[in-house]
Order: structure tokens, then sequence, then C-alpha cells
């Protein structure tokens, strides 16, 4: 467990008078770099969406579920400190493909349009996807994730 996610947590609980303990706790991306770039538009309000391949849910062994309206996520920095918590809002899943203007605009990143999320996340898409030894398509199922900053350090 997490120390700094775990107090931030316990913080955000007694503030909000909240009696369950069913959160997750994670950090954007996948270096300290990216982790660090993305909570920072997280924080400036700029980006309130994120999104996930699918397949990835269900290949992972211990079962990570798909997020759900009115969950929790502790999000950590890229020193693995815990910064913000978010409470998903809306989630959507669709392919690939039928990712829309609005979806990258919420995405908060670069030129906020689906020009760019489709320039940084296939690459990405590919990468997670060619370290199982699987291909890309167009046709893959993306979680796309609406979320709001509920509580911040």
């Amino acid at each position: 467990m997490n120390r700094s996610a775990l107090d931030l947590w316990t913080q955000f609980k007694e503030d909000h008078k909240i009696s369950h303990d069913h959160y997750d706790v994670w950090a954007f991306g996948n270096s300290p770099q990216m982790a660090d770039e993305l909570l920072t538009l997280v924080l400036q309000g700029e980006k309130t969406g994120t999104s996930s391949l699918k397949l990835l849910y269900e290949l992972e062994p211990e079962g990570e579920q798909i997020p759900e309206v009115g969950c929790y996520s502790v999000l950590l920095d890229g020193k693995d400190q815990a910064q913000a918590i978010i409470c998903t809002k809306v989630v959507d899943v669709l392919p690939f493909s039928q990712i829309t203007e609005v979806h990258g605009y919420l995405e908060g990143e670069g030129e906020r349009n689906l020009s760019y999320w489709r320039k940084v996340h296939r690459p990405f898409f590919e990468q997670e996807l060619n370290e199982r030894d699987l291909p890309f398509s167009e046709d893959l199922l993306i979680v796309y994730e609406l979320f709001e900053v509920v509580y911040k350090r």
C-alpha cells in the first residue's frame, strides 16, 4: 500500500464523511515524467478525461476492473506521491476509430483535439500491446473515463 495515498484518502474521507475504503491508486502514463505532466494538466483543470485499452483490463491477472461511475482514484505523481483524488463521472467503451473530437478535447493534452489524441495514443497503445505480442487495430475497444477532481493536496 502506498502510504501517501492512504494518508490523502484518510483526509478526504474525514472531510467528506465517507465511510468506505473503495478506491484505486495509480499514475498516468508509463513514466515518471508522463505521470507528472498529465497530473499537472489535471490539477490545472485542463485534463478531465483519460483513456485505456479495454483488452488490458481483461488480461490483468488480478482482474483489474473497468472504472465505474462514482468510483474514486487517488492520483500519484512521478515520485509515487498522492496529489489528488478524482471521481469518475462517465465511462464510455467504444472502438478506437470512434473516439470523437470531444474525447480528444477533454483529454486535455497538446492541441486538445482528435488529431492530437490519435497521434499520441496510437503509439502509446501499440507499445502496450507490443509488450504482450498483440497487434493494434482501430477496432480495439477504448475505455474512456470522464472524471472530476474532488480533492487535492
